[in-house]
């Protein structure tokens, strides 16, 4: 899946990829001097969020007690700054429901040039819920001359957005480096981080609606000389972070869940095999929904000490447990003892860009194939990563078991169609497949995962909207790609879950899946197109568009499991 061509009128070898590592003894001015092109004014994205509350009213969740630090995933700790405005001071103006993202302000080519970029378009991209502080380190006239630009184009936007705006945008002109406070800490720490990925962790970081120290990632695209810098990406962090906030407040409420950890914080390279106790038969028959919960932590939680690639990720059900003595592992089993054959895909991920992230997917569909409850054995795939060194994730797994009432559950789950070669012989060797519907079954789906990749032609499976009509007694369900070739049909999505900024090219649209994103199943409904008490036929073909493939030409791999699931 490496991308290998660049959308526009640029043609680019290697163009997701990373820029290069610098030496271990380059200096932030060197690290900052590779990003240098100016901003480009972006589109706007969707609110992620209402608006905070009202000034006076209490925390809807207390400034933490600490322990605080300075690391990524730290709580952070109370600091004042003095603003043109007065005094401000963190623990004070905290309400729990906002997020707070931090620039400093240098001589760098890297700060000039992102600093280039439009107030309006940042504003446009941002949730509402955030703070902007624009700090500096020996560049208090490029500071003052920064807030008197945003101060101009502010002017000009509604009065609305005047007025909440306004109290949001912080500029803070005493050094940042010698503040004797939380602040000037992590500032401090941050200049003496290394990492072999440019990164610039001493520029830029934020707070999170939980409190916790953040990394920001990449501020731009990869173009053709390097990284052209784009402002407005910032918006992408605290969109994200209200996405989590909703989804940790949802698994926080819910009750009645029975969790089982496959892994929990195991170092793994490329595959894992997790054994584990499922509930009983008996238990698992009264559960109508599963999901799965993963997350891909990079060391020490920092950009760059994880996977570098946007590389398949996959969680597939293994034929029979390891035997005696066998237990949940982070590794193929040890000695001459083969692997077991693990030919069942439950789930399907994609991995970021040297980012980390969690996700959690709805995959009941495939509840039916876990129905046996008790031991049973797993492999998740976590897809080997070099690049300039080997990455390893830090991965926790669980699957989520709970009734949510739904008044059916899926009790049965015949896998019909996978995918291959997408050519002119694709479709051929994809039949009809004829089915009749168990007697007192309710609903019946269609439940895929599908996803293209290769290099062929083009990289089309990765970048065309190849679109998958599945035809129930002749009626069409169609699974279609719109957004691939787009410049930003993955950043629309990071209010979906995509891991923002990652250190790629990430925002490309793709042909059903974005890297740093869950693979969610495409589900279709079709107990309408039903025949009663007769046979049923389901007919599947892939078109490029609207056309069938080409004779004598490779579009690439689709990566293709479909379900027939019966709900009684």
């Amino acid at each position: 899946m490496r991308v290998r061509f660049f959308l526009g009128a640029v043609l680019l070898l290697g163009c997701s990829q990373p820029p290069a590592a610098p030496a271990a003894d380059a200096g932030l001015q060197d690290l900052e001097d590779r990003a240098a092109a100016p901003d480009a004014p972006q589109d706007a994205a969707p609110d992620a969020s209402a608006d905070a509350p009202a000034d006076g009213r209490a925390p809807s969740r207390p400034f933490s007690q600490g322990p605080y630090g300075v690391r990524p995933r730290d709580l952070a700790g109370p600091f004042t700054v003095t603003t043109p405005e007065g005094p401000w001071s963190f623990q004070d103006s905290w309400t729990g429901e906002d997020s707070y993202v931090f620039l400093v302000v240098t001589t760098s080519s890297y700060s000039t040039n992102l600093l280039r970029g439009s107030l309006a378009g940042m504003l446009e991209r941002s949730p509402r819920n955030v703070h902007y502080f624009f700090l500096q380190s020996g560049a208090a006239s490029a500071l003052e001359a920064l807030r008197a630009r945003f101060g101009t184009e502010l002017g000009d936007l509604p009065e609305a957005d005047r007025e909440h705006w306004g109290p949001r945008l912080h500029y803070v002109p005493d050094d940042v480096t010698t503040q004797m406070n939380w602040l000037g800490d992590l500032v401090r720490a941050r200049r003496r981080t290394a990492n072999m990925v440019p990164r610039y962790e001493s520029v830029q970081w934020a707070v999170d609606r939980a409190q916790r120290v953040r990394e920001v990632g990449q501020l731009g695209r990869l173009a053709s000389g390097g990284l052209r810098l784009e402002l407005s990406f910032l918006g992408n962090e605290a969109r994200y972070y209200n996405f989590e906030f909703e989804r940790e407040e949802r698994l926080r409420r819910e009750r009645g869940t029975t969790v089982v950890e496959l892994l929990r914080n195991e170092t793994v390279i490329q595959d894992a095999y997790p054994e584990v106790m499922l509930p009983s038969a008996e238990a698992m028959a009264t559960f109508d929904t599963l999901e799965v919960d993963l997350t891909t932590d990079c060391v020490n939680h920092r950009d760059g000490d994880c996977g570098a690639w946007d590389y398949l990720s996959h969680l597939w059900l293994c034929e029979a447990p390891a035997g005696p003595g066998g237990g949940a592992d982070a590794g193929a089993p040890d000695g001459m003892v083969p692997p077991p054959r693990c030919p069942t895909e439950l789930a399907r991920w994609i991995t970021t860009y040297w980012r980390e992230g969690r996700w959690v997917t709805d995959i009941s569909g495939v509840l039916p194939l876990l129905r046996e409850g008790g031991r049973q054995r797993f492999r998740w795939y976590a897809s080997r990563q070099f690049d300039p060194r080997p990455a390893s994730y830090i991965a926790s797994l669980s699957l989520r078991f709970s009734n949510r009432g739904r008044g059916m559950r899926p009790v049965e789950a015949r896998r019909v169609y996978e995918g291959g070669a997408l050519n002119a012989d694709y479709n051929a060797r994809h039949p009809p497949v004829r089915f009749t519907v168990p007697d007192g079954t309710r609903r019946v789906e269609l439940y895929t995962l599908v996803t293209g990749h290769g290099a062929e032609t083009r990289q089309c499976a990765e970048f065309c909207n190849h679109t998958h009509h599945l035809r129930v007694n002749g009626t069409d369900h169609p699974i279609t790609f719109p957004e691939a070739q787009t410049q930003d049909g993955c950043t629309d999505r990071v209010d979906q879950g995509v891991v923002p900024n990652q250190h790629g090219t990430w925002y490309f649209g793709r042909g059903g899946w974005c890297p740093g994103w869950d693979v969610r199943p495409h589900l279709a409904d079709i107990t309408a197109d039903l025949r009663p008490g007769m046979e049923n036929e389901l007919t599947y073909e892939a078109l490029i568009g609207t056309a069938r493939p080409a004779p004598m030409t490779g579009y690439g791999n689709v990566v293709l499991t479909t379900y027939l699931v019966f709900w009684r």
